[in-house]
Parts: C-alpha cells; structure tokens; sequence
C-alpha cells in the first residue's frame, strides 16, 4: 500500500503562467472525451514497487511471457503499434502481436493470481511517427474503438517515439504537430480511464540538460561527436505540456546509444554511483528553456517527475555502445540511497532475451528475478522456476538487504 507524502517546489510566475496555457490548450481535448462510450472501469498500476518489461517486436510468447511475470514482472509493454493514415482513415497498424495469443497468456496470468497491467507500444526505433492529419483526439478515438474490439482489451499505451537510422529521415525530428498530438491523446485516455507511460531514450528527457529543440539527430561535441542521433528533451516537452498527472509512469532508458550513462561509465564512474546520483539529480527536479515558438509552451518551466512515476530502463547490453547494469548493481544503488531517492522500480527490454548470455559475457541474465530479489514484487516462493533462476546466476553472495519501508511520493 502507499505511503504517501506531497512534495512541492515553487514555480517562477512565468513558468506557472505558460504551463498554464499549456494545460488549457490540452484541456480542449478533453471535451472530446465525452463521446467516447466506455466499457471499462479506471485501470491502475499494481500497488507498489514496479517491475516493467517490454516484448521483442511482434512478440507473443507464451512461455517465456508468463515465466517472466512470475518471476517479477508486473507491467508488461506489448510491442509494438503505428497510428498510420490508410484510405483516408486513422488505423492502428505495425508489428502487433498475435492479439488472440495475448488474450490467452493474460488469461494464464490472471488465473495464477498475479496482478499486472498490460500496456501497448506506439512507435519504436525506425518507425514513423503518429500521422498528424488527425488530431490527439481523433487518434485517441480511434485507438479506444481498436482496442474495444480485441479479445482482451489493454490498459493503455506506451510512447516509444524514437529516432530513424536514416540521419536525414522525417523521422528524426517531432514535428511541433506530432508533439501537440501525443499530449492531446495522452490527456484525452487518462480523462477516459486508460493508463498513459512514456519510455524516453536518456537524452529524450535529459536531467542534465536545460534546453530544447525536436530533433532527433543532435550530437554531443564531448562525446562521440560523429555520433548523430541524440534527443534533447522532446519528450519533458510531452510531459510539462500535459495536463498533471496524465503520464502514469516514465521509464528513462539508460541504454541509449552513447548516452550520458554510457559517457560516465566510460570515464571510469560506477555503476552504482552513477545509478545512485543520477535517480537522485532526476527527481530533484530541474528547468527547461522551451523555445520554440511553434509549440504551446513557452519559457522556462520546472520539470518534476514523481518517485511515483520514475522508472530506471536497462537492457542485456551492447558494448561498448550502451550503458549495461547488473541487478545487483541496482541493488546496490537502491538499497543504499535515501529512500527518497530510489526509483519506484525498473523496467527492460526484453522479454525474449531473459536467461540470454548477458553484455556480451558468459553469464546469462534475467532481470526479472534479479530485480525482485530486492523488489519483492513477487514472493520468490511462488515460484519454483524463481528459484532456479537465481540459483543459476552467479550472482555476489551476499546477505539479502531487506526494504520494509518503501514507499513513495504521488500527486
């Protein structure tokens, strides 16, 4: 259950004024909502710490998905979903799964009484961004019927609107359009119910960086500067401009191509203090300069995630490229920050890698047992696989810490 606290900080009038607008802008949204006919209760994340995971794309296994909730997992990310304009209609096309297959393996996951929310993917690397021929509202009328009319309807979406190898590719900018149109249809599904996370690469919500600009092409003159794929802060765009409280959950991805994560770890930092420092300088809070005049929002605006929503992104690894971590590195960091300070918990990609050799090492790997191993989203003794699983890591033996006192700040 959540313990629950208020935090606040003191915004600047400017800032309080601008997102203001903002909020009034997106509010007009809102009104749409009330023709959509609902069929579903609130959804919710389960209560407490959060183990989230994405699917490979296309992906319906099983197996592999079901181990992968038993072992901790209580979010998972189906991958993936376009909102494409096809014969003149708003149509939710890509790399979806087997929809029936999903239907049944959620079914297997409520019979075994573990609770999890299941959320659907919009965008991924190289793919195109949503069709701005429509408005958020009209996007989200469409998704909301698509998603009615599956065997087993999601709980929402998940942004993962990303860059495109082509350096020059439309793709590798957020028109000021596609950014207005992810607010719109974010607020519009919170106001009807729905669950809306986003999964920003690192320097797509940048605590360390206090400007902005669309681009999905911009380099680092301190690091791999031939390098040409790096955001800068389009999606805390996405996050100031919606209304408070409409994203439910942030999961920053540290494996980023030549992140700032990966930066740090290359000149010679830990993984543990990075983890610890950068969690602590992410919720701290920072401030933005939007600039643009094409957008809503303007001027400089304070950026404050919630402990509540932030999630920490790893993944297997792809030296010497990404930034890797193992579970018992974000063991460490977690168990040994201010409990203020932690993450709400993590989240990996993916779900068909699990038991995969990790980094490029001779050791196999997965997230999810390791991660509730400290987490304790799931009783290990649930599960005899869980066991096994951790028994086949060769993890640092050592003492379990125990955390009887998480808990977390929300709105």
């Amino acid at each position: 259950r959540y313990n629950v606290s208020i935090g606040f900080s003191l915004l600047s009038v400017a800032g309080f004024a601008m997102t203001f607008l903002a909020f009034w802008a997106s509010s007009l949204a809102l009104a749409f909502v009330a023709l959509v006919p609902l069929n579903a209760a609130q959804k919710s994340l389960p209560t407490g710490p959060i183990i989230a995971a994405w699917q490979n794309w296309g992906a319906c296994n099983e197996t592999q998905t079901l181990q992968a909730v038993e072992r901790g997992v209580n979010v998972v990310f189906w991958f993936s979903t376009n909102l494409v304009k096809d014969d003149g209609q708003p149509k939710i096309k890509g790399p979806i799964p087997d929809l029936d297959c999903v239907a049944r393996v959620r079914q297997k996951i409520l019979a075994k009484n573990l609770p999890t929310a299941h959320l659907i993917t919009v965008g991924g690397w190289d793919a195109p961004h949503p069709d701005t021929a429509f408005t958020g509202a009209e996007w989200f009328q469409a998704w909301h019927d698509w998603n009615q009319a599956l065997p087993m309807p999601f709980d929402g979406f998940d942004w993962d609107l990303e860059g495109n190898d082509d350096v020059k590719s439309e793709w590798n900018v957020f028109s000021s359009k596609c950014l207005e149109l992810v607010v719109d249809m974010s607020a519009a599904a919170k106001a009807a119910g729905y669950l809306v996370t986003m999964a920003p690469p690192q320097t797509y919500f940048a605590s360390t960086v206090t400007d902005f600009n669309r681009y999905l092409n911009n380099s680092n003159p301190d690091y791999h500067p031939d390098f040409h794929y790096r955001g800068r802060n389009g999606y805390a765009y996405m996050w100031a401009a919606a209304p408070p409280g409409t994203f439910d959950l942030v999961s920053v991805q540290l494996y980023e191509t030549y992140a700032p994560a990966m930066q740090a770890l290359s000149e010679g930092m830990s993984g543990v203090e990075y983890l610890r420092s950068w969690a602590a300088e992410f919720l701290s809070g920072w401030t933005i300069n939007f600039n643009d005049p094409t957008l809503r929002l303007q001027g400089n605006v304070p950026i404050m995630v919630p402990q509540s929503k932030f999630l920490i992104g790893f993944s297997f690894g792809s030296p010497p490229k990404s930034a890797f971590f193992w579970p018992e590195t974000a063991e460490v960091a977690y168990m040994t920050a201010p409990i203020l300070e932690r993450p709400r918990g993590y989240a990996f990609w993916n779900i068909a890698m699990e038991d995969s050799l990790a980094n490029h090492s001779n050791r196999s790997l997965s997230f999810a047992a390791g991660l509730n191993s400290f987490l304790h989203v799931r009783d290990p003794l649930e599960t005899k696989e869980t066991l096994r699983s951790l028994r086949s890591q060769r993890k640092v033996q050592k003492e379990p810490a125990k955390d009887e006192s998480f808990f977390y700040f929300t709105y």
